[in-house]
């Protein structure tokens, strides 16, 4: 297997010989790793599981032509856009056919430049090297994207997501529930008596507090599927897609018992302990329904929670209209 920290070419050609001339040229270049194949599908599955840097494509393959391969490559990287820029991989076509209609297909295709057959050892190089620059700055830039996507999604004090990214959330999970038929639950918390909290222990020890409570919440959670973000100030909410309201009603338990435990000292809590309170609601989403409505049914259940006495798990089965 190549090192992943290697720059890939994949050469697609389906001449033998003009695979192994290319690969042995392209060695000359430091630390690069070369893939060849002659054949297009089998190409279009190395693309997927390698990911190359850079391809050479000559513009006539097996089942089917480069400029074919080139659009199932550019719908395929399209399909990836996963961080809100996609990934762009350089194409470079190889042809014998010197005809401006075939390098204008090939542009529009999603290719990125032609090398004309026979091509000098000394071109292919500079144009490899030069392809394999843009690549590493377009893989830097979408790094760099995907880190300030994470850092936007995240809450500064705690380090778990944020409420922009539970609304979003909500709204995925909410749609994906109602497409495979699945319920969904929601669970909002609140630490109890926080404002006495800070008030006696101090705003630092308050955030300290707060980081201690959000790491207990999310190492409750056991699915990877599950979310626990802080949704403001000292309130909490978890989504549970496919959990009906027992099994959120056990998750929340878990979750409150999971920030007794933390034994953080509350001279005003319950018994001179922190502790926080829950809201559970949970549903089958439906067309006639909103995920808003099982936020704040998830709310009451909070509140009801807090009129009980506090430290305690209340759950709403329906959300409210």
């Amino acid at each position: 297997m190549p090192d992943k920290a290697r720059p890939r070419i994949l050469v697609v050609d389906p001449s033998a010989s003009n695979r192994a001339l290319i690969c042995d040229c392209l060695r000359q270049l430091p630390d690069v790793f070369t893939i060849a194949t002659g054949d297009s599908e089998q190409a279009l599955r190395i693309f997927k599981e390698t990911w190359p840097s850079l391809v050479l494509l000559d513009t006539t393959q097996h089942g089917t032509d480069g400029i074919a391969l080139t659009r199932k490559i550019r719908t395929w990287e399209q399909s990836r856009n996963e961080t809100g820029i996609s990934p762009w991989t350089p194409i470079v076509f190889l042809s014998s056919a010197n005809d401006e209609y075939t390098l204008t297909q090939g542009i529009q295709a999603g290719g990125d430049d032609f090398l004309y057959k026979p091509v000098s050892e000394v071109v292919l190089l500079a144009k490899a090297q030069a392809m394999l620059r843009i690549s590493t700055r377009q893989q830097e830039i979408c790094d760099v994207h995907r880190q300030l996507k994470e850092i936007a999604s995240l809450d500064s004090l705690t380090g778990i997501p944020n409420r922009r990214y539970f609304e979003d959330m909500l709204s995925i999970e909410w749609k994906r529930c109602l497409r495979n038929d699945m319920p969904l639950s929601v669970v909002i918390s609140d630490v109890d008596y926080f404002k006495q909290f800070n008030d006696i222990y101090g705003h630092q020890a308050g955030d300290v507090c707060l980081k201690a409570v959000a790491d207990s919440l999310s190492e409750s959670l056991f699915r990877v599927e599950d979310t626990v973000a802080r949704y403001g100030g000292e309130e909490f909410v978890a989504i549970l897609p496919g959990t009906d309201a027992d099994g959120a009603y056990a998750v929340a338990e878990r979750m409150r018992q999971s920030a007794r435990d933390l034994g953080i000292p509350h001279e005003r809590g319950i018994g001179g302990r922190l502790s926080c309170s829950f809201g559970v609601a949970s549903t089958c989403p439906s067309a006639d329904k909103l995920p808003q409505q099982l936020l704040r049914t998830a709310d009451l259940g909070l509140y009801a929670a807090k009129h009980a006495g506090r430290n305690r798990v209340a759950l709403n089965r329906e959300p409210v209209p």
